[in-house]
């Protein structure tokens, strides 16, 4: 699906659900015209706002959302359930959209997302209900769901996760109760019912960080002190090594094998703590930069891994030792160009993978640079990527890479919205 397509089908589902949810809030309650138009209205604000927060300052927070069409039905649903628990209890489900953005980096997606989330629970079911004990309840679930998945680096992580999630359910519960036992008794389905849907949640999001590949990466988060080697405006300028481009491509290969944590070169690379964290954050970036393409995510975050590997053999010209380690290890010449590709003083990215290794190490690396001389707090998140990309368009250095100008906003907006992880 092109990028308009899928925005155009986004707006368009969310408005309806947000619209379905109202209706369904109105019916349930027998409400008056007048009334089923105040709920809709209610809606239509609340989506404009929500659409108006994803696509401002160049789609910051829409390209942070990794899984799209998930992360819309997750939401349709629990705008709908969210009509429904204007009159029944219907547990933690509507929560589900925290469970698709509690496991990602960024904090605006996951703070829009819980926003939008209460204020529509807000209008559509706790003003009709008007129980506020229930509201306070469920806003601190919602909150503790977005700040414990936050917290999850391993997914060994996930069981103790969820008993903690579990205990604060059961808590809550019976402080709505006020400490009642008959009434909680009487209350005790409900009870089940919320547990059940809690563990729903947790499980699909831990799907979800199974699936994505973004749970249990073994690598510190500690950013490493990295000397600038390419050009980025600031900082110093990239060596120089002109090499030539064979044109075979193994597009079949297995690149995901390359990372696995027995590969020969990735033990090495362990061995070189800083070296290690640097490439690990290359290769985390890449990624994402090119599942937000739709290009070779494999590849990219392999070549990312391996970008600056020759450092290990030649210090002082590690596009040498890169040369040399890809011949010994026998990369298919996908891998071996990306990698190639990433420093223009060798050669220019020929591919949008070498693209996106390229750019994520001259931001890191600028960044880095800067904040080793006292100097990045001067400077904006926009204005660092900005000043990559233009000076990067300006030398020539994306004329190869088989971007379109609406991939290069993509980017753009990508790795703004993730500077701060820098």
């Amino acid at each position: 699906m092109e990028r308009i397509n899928e925005k155009r089908l986004f707006s368009i589902v969310m408005y309806l659900s947000l619209i379905l949810g109202a209706l369904i809030c109105a019916g349930i309650n027998r409400m008056t015209i007048a009334g089923m138009l105040v709920q809709v209205c209610y809606s239509l604000i609340i989506g404009v706002v929500f659409m108006t927060l994803l696509h401002t300052r160049e789609d910051m927070l829409w390209a942070q959302i990794p899984e799209k069409l998930v992360y819309l039905f997750s939401f349709s649903v629990s705008l709908c359930l969210i009509g429904a628990a204007s009159r029944y209890h219907i547990g933690l489900f509507w929560l589900l959209p925290l469970a698709v953005v509690g496991y990602l980096e960024s904090v605006e997606i996951k703070a829009v997302t819980f926003g939008v989330l209460m204020l529509d629970y807000l209008c559509n079911a706790a003003l009709v209900h008007k129980d506020i004990n229930l509201l306070v309840g469920y806003f601190i679930m919602a909150a503790a769901i977005v700040m414990i998945l936050s917290m999850l680096r391993d997914r060994k992580e996930m069981p103790y996760a969820g008993v903690i999630l579990v205990a604060l359910c059961i808590a809550l519960f019976v402080i709505r109760c006020g400490f009642q036992s008959s009434e909680i008794f009487r209350q005790r389905y409900f009870l089940i019912l919320e547990i059940s849907s809690l563990v729903f949640v947790a499980v699909f999001s831990g799907i979800l960080q199974i699936v994505c590949g973004t749970a249990g990466a073994d690598s510190a988060s500690d950013v490493p002190e990295m000397s600038p080697d390419v050009e980025a405006g600031i900082g110093p300028e990239p060596e120089e090594n002109q090499r030539q481009e064979p044109e075979a491509s193994v597009e079949s290969f297995d690149m995901m094998a390359y990372l696995q944590d027995d590969y020969p070169l990735i033990l090495q690379l362990k061995e070189e703590d800083t070296l290690y964290q640097h490439s690990y954050e290359i290769s985390r970036l890449s990624g994402l930069a090119a599942r937000e393409l739709g290009c070779n995510e494999a590849l990219a975050a392999v070549g990312g891994m391996f970008h600056e590997a020759g450092r290990m053999l030649s210090p002082d010209n590690y596009m040498e030792g890169n040369a040399v380690l890809a011949e010994q290890y026998g990369f298919p010449e996908d891998l071996a160009a990306v990698i190639r590709q990433h420093n223009t003083g060798s050669e220019i990215p020929k591919s949008p993978e070498a693209a996106v290794v390229m750019l994520s190490d001259c931001i890191v690396s600028t960044s880095e640079y800067l904040r080793k001389n006292g100097k990045r707090g001067a400077i904006s998140d926009d204005q660092l990527v900005m000043s990559i990309f233009t000076n990067r368009i300006n030398k020539g250095g994306l004329d190869e890479a088989g971007l379109t100008d609406a991939q290069l906003d993509t980017l753009k907006a990508f790795y703004v919205a993730h500077a701060f992880e820098i």
